[in-house]
């Protein structure tokens, strides 16, 4: 075996290696990066296309035995063998999660306001996805009818492998590290002693993983929760790592939808094509995932836009029509087997939640379940889309009129409408507010209970037309929406303050070239 890693060694890899190391040392954000991203998926695609790099032991030497470096390095390595589908048996799912332990081990020992070394936030996401990704991938692979008696006696012997409580932990104390966990929220921050740059980007990038994790286990409540430090905005780090803005807006739109809050879940979906579709990010293995994800979006606004009609701009009605268009007829209609068909391609593939390696489920169990949930309450909807388009065609209405077109009992309208109503209300950014001092204040507010914060959201109606009923006679007010250019102007501003400052820091490195010389 080291005769054949050794020829595998090329020039090419020594440098990138030895490149990789040097600037881990002499803490160069800017170049590990262009290694990261240029250097490593070169490799990756041309000479270690379909086999896996040299293993951190035949590197040893060219790297004087640098242990943070050789840890840093195996997980490229594992990352390299899963997404190359190299991996056999449950060997490598163990070994890289025991090197996931020690690395974020390593990274978390280091000090909070100045790392002895760091890594480009790119990096930083793709790693914690890494992790969360391996930790859906055995559950999957432990639930295969066709493991061997070797395997199922490998279970046996080490039930704390991949344990949810040990991935979640690791989360939280990155976000713990990086000022973004829910225990520092009541504190009050102070500038002195604030956690670097890197942790805080490490930190929401863990509250982002937490959201992962918690959809793909079905509890979508705590998926949202997690969310609520994290701030995507301005000039945020995760605005420019596209996988990380995708798989945000992606799994909070899903956690959103999934929980019933559809005019959300729009909302959240739309903020996120949006971005995506203006700015294209550099190339990187991570690709095909952002556009699955766009993709999902696009059936997560099909399905929430059917079940409640919300307003949808034209460019992006399009867009889903283009994807979806024969669906959403059928979605109209109540056909249930359309809305199968769409929220089986939009949905995160769920985590089988088996311990015993003894214990018969199969790996569809998760998706099964989910599915009977959604589809009872597209079930409930049914109603939804009749009401609407009667209500769109006049101003007034009797309810003993728009109960007989309807086919229900008077009785039976008031529930339906408020459904309707409560349907199409949305929350804004999740956001403390103060105590209001007068009862006229509409907003929701911050209550404490037992020293605990409860966020609540003021709320905000999503939908096309607004109605009240008052004396058996239903009132609509149609609600058109006007443009906010100001948004528009303020978002342009900031992209081209950005653009000034890599062409401001471009020059200023050709001018110390020029002085040099």
């Amino acid at each position: 075996g080291n005769m054949s890693e050794r020829t595998m060694l090329t020039e090419s890899t020594k440098r990138f290696i030895r490149q990789l190391n040097r600037n881990l040392q002499k803490k160069a954000p800017y170049e590990i990066e262009i290694n990261y991203e240029q250097d490593f998926e070169k490799l990756a695609s041309t000479q270690f296309k379909a086999s896996p790099f040299p293993t951190a032991a035949s590197i040893k030497s060219i790297v004087d035995e640098d242990e943070n470096f050789l840890v840093l390095y195996k997980q490229l390595y594992y990352r390299h063998l899963f997404v190359k589908k190299l991996s056999k048996g449950l060997q490598p799912h163990f070994a890289s999660f025991q090197n996931f332990i020690e690395l974020f081990n390593i990274l978390l020992g280091l000090t909070t306001e100045a790392p002895e070394f760091e890594i480009p936030a790119v990096w930083c996401w793709d790693m914690i996805d890494e992790f969360v990704y391996q930790f859906s991938a055995f559950h999957t692979y432990r639930n295969r009818a066709d493991l061997s008696e070797e395997e199922k006696q490998m279970l046996e012997e080490s039930p704390h492998e991949w344990s949810p409580v040990t991935v979640v932990r690791f989360l939280l104390s990155f976000a713990d590290k990086g000022g973004v966990s829910q225990l520092r929220e009541s504190e009050g921050k102070s500038s002195e002693g604030a956690p670097h740059k890197f942790f805080e980007t490490l930190g929401v990038f863990a509250m982002i993983g937490m959201l992962k994790v918690n959809c793909l286990m079905g509890d979508y409540s705590g998926a949202v929760d997690y969310t609520k430090n994290v701030d995507l905005t301005g000039r945020h780090e995760g605005m420019y790592v596209w996988a990380a803005y995708a798989s945000y807006h992606y799994y909070l739109s899903f956690a959103h939808l999934a929980s019933r809050r559809y005019a959300d879940a729009i909302r959240v979906a739309k903020k996120g094509l949006r971005h995506l579709h203006r700015n294209r990010g550099a190339r990187t293995y991570q690709d095909s995932n952002v556009t699955k994800m766009k993709e999902q979006m696009f059936g997560i606004l099909a399905i929430a836009a059917s079940l409640v009609p919300q307003r949808l701009d034209d460019g992006m009605y399009n867009q889903v029509m283009d994807r979806y268009g024969p669906q959403i007829e059928r979605m109209r209609t109540m056909d249930i087997d359309a809305y199968r068909e769409v929220f089986v391609a939009i949905c995160p593939k769920f985590i089988p939640m088996r311990m015993q390696a003894d214990m018969k489920t199969n790996s569809e169990e998760g998706l099964q379940l989910q599915l009977a949930v959604f589809l009872d309450e597209v079930r409930a909807t049914r109603k939804v889309p009749e009401i609407y388009s009667y209500l769109k065609m006049c101003t007034t209405m009797n309810t003993e009129r728009l109960a007989s077109f309807l086919g229900v009992k008077e009785e039976e309208l008031t529930p339906l409408l408020l459904y309707v109503k409560h349907k199409t209300q949305s929350g804004s950014k999740y956001a403390a507010v103060s105590k209001p001092d007068s009862a006229s204040d509409e907003k929701e507010t911050a209550v404490l209970e037992g020293g605990v914060q409860r966020l609540e959201m003021e709320k905000v109606s999503t939908s096309g037309i607004q109605f009240t009923v008052s004396n058996n006679l239903v009132e609509v007010t149609e609600h058109k929406k006007s443009k906010l250019n100001a948004d528009y102007f303020i978002r342009q501003i900031l992209r081209y303050e950005d653009v000034i400052d890599i062409e401001k820091s471009k020059r200023q490195r050709n001018d110390d070239v020029g002085v040099r010389s």
